[in-house]
């Protein structure tokens, strides 16, 4: 018997594209279902409450405001870039604004999808990670970090390029980021380094695939210490 086979136009180049793309996974990452000056409002509060947390008092300067305007402009946009780049000098507000993201995306989750459901930014520094691929017992813990759906990298560039294990040489970094934007995962990351420095550390092809996936944010402000 003759299986009925559906008729594909190979000349409706729109059409083929079509049925390719929906055999993909979605690439959709998690959004904040809220206004754009709601959300910025969000941030705001949960960038003051890690500052507080630490005994400090948050700066809301004209510069910030545009930094956390933009971050929720990210948060906001459902089809939008997976990643996200905090770049800037030090102790400007990178990783600040990076933790509160993470926590308003738990606070904001567990409410709309119950405790169980909630998402998590699982936060790392560069450093622990390349500690992580090299070591014999947490190689594993490695790897599980590719498919976090969420993932926090704090002070790329601060790592070794390359590590060894079992005398072989590694590259955690150039390694976890090319994969998480073959998977299209959300990404956030924060530097120090300029785009010059990214691109030597990394080499062009990881930066490449960097700028593709990342919306970059630049802080520009002078340290807040």
């Amino acid at each position: 018997m003759t299986q009925n086979r559906m008729k594909i136009d190979f000349n409706d180049v729109e059409a083929l594209s079509r049925l390719l793309r929906a055999q993909m996974p979605t690439r959709k990452r998690f959004s904040i279902n809220l206004p754009h000056r709601e959300t910025s409002n969000a941030v705001y509060a949960s960038m003051k409450a890690e500052v507080e947390f630490r005994g400090g008092t948050m700066t809301i300067d004209e510069p910030m405001k545009e930094y956390i305007w933009k971050g929720a402009g990210w948060l906001i946009d459902t089809d939008g870039r997976p990643g996200l780049m905090l770049a800037g000098l030090c102790g400007n507000g990178k990783t600040t604004m990076m933790r509160a993201i993470g926590r308003l995306i738990g606070f904001i989750s567990e409410r709309e999808l119950g405790y169980n459901d909630r998402k998590t930014l699982r936060i790392r520094t560069a450093k622990e990670i390349a500690q992580l691929c090299c070591g014999n017992d947490t190689h594993r813990h490695y790897r599980q970090l590719a498919a976090e759906e969420m993932l926090g990298i704090d002070d790329l560039g601060c790592e070794p390029r390359e590590v060894l294990r079992y005398g072989m040489p590694l590259t955690p970094l150039v390694d976890l980021l090319s994969e998480r934007y073959d998977r299209q995962k959300l990404t956030i990351v924060t530097t120090n380094l300029t785009p010059d420095e990214l691109k030597t550390h990394y080499g062009a092809r990881v930066y490449d695939r960097m700028r593709e996936m990342m919306r970059v944010i630049a802080f520009t402000n002078p340290s807040y210490r």
